[in-house]
């Protein structure tokens, strides 16, 4: 996806603040990756940091066990074999948002959230998909107590926090909110803003 925005940055940007500014085309690539890092971490900093209040403050009840759990072996496999898909599922939350701040505030940034283009080359290399069935086959064919366990508990706590989720979410507080400004720091990669 950074490499997708590495060519959208040298798509949209104005050739003469370019040259006037000496950056090269090559330079967009790792300037805009740092874009969306840095404002990518605001937006999940922003987003988590009152959910995770609340979870502090009224843990779930099985969160012990569930994290004794997390030594066993299966368990370890099972979570490194999920890691692609925690890692996908971040990446698509960051961009779907930094596109839609972007065409809200008519930044003028060729999009590249892959949902959102329709870009397949992109969607084909979702590891979302093959994670999850990978994942399923490792639990049917797993007969760890363990593993069993730990499932069950992870769904259980998944209830509880998306229960803490709607009760944090306020309406004021958009996922747009957390991009304010990133239009400046592309205005110094030459993506101009407004109409």
């Amino acid at each position: 996806m950074t490499a997708e925005l590495g060519k959208s940055l040298r798509v949209s940007a104005d050739p003469t603040c370019l040259t006037e500014k000496g950056l090269a085309a090559d330079q967009l690539g790792p300037r805009g990756r740092d874009i969306v890092i840095k404002w990518g971490t605001r937006l999940l900093e922003g987003l988590l940091a009152p959910i995770d209040q609340q979870i502090s403050a009224r843990p779930f009840a099985g969160t012990a066990e569930l994290e004794r759990l997390k030594g066993n072996a299966d368990v370890k496999r099972y979570l490194a074999m999920e890691e692609p898909m925690r890692q996908a599922k971040i990446l698509d939350v960051v961009f779907e948002n930094f596109d839609r701040y972007n065409l809200v505030r008519r930044v003028r940034l060729r999009a590249v959230y892959p949902l959102g283009t329709g870009n397949q080359d992109l969607l084909r290399l979702n590891p979302i998909d093959a994670t999850e069935e990978a994942l399923d086959r490792f639990v049917d064919g797993s007969r760890s107590k363990a593993l069993k366990r730990f499932l069950k508990l992870s769904e259980q706590a998944a209830t509880a926090e998306a229960a803490v989720i709607k009760a944090v979410q306020s309406p004021q507080m958009t996922p747009l909110n957390f991009f304010e400004g990133v239009e400046s720091d592309l205005a110094e990669l030459c993506i101009r803003s407004g109409k």
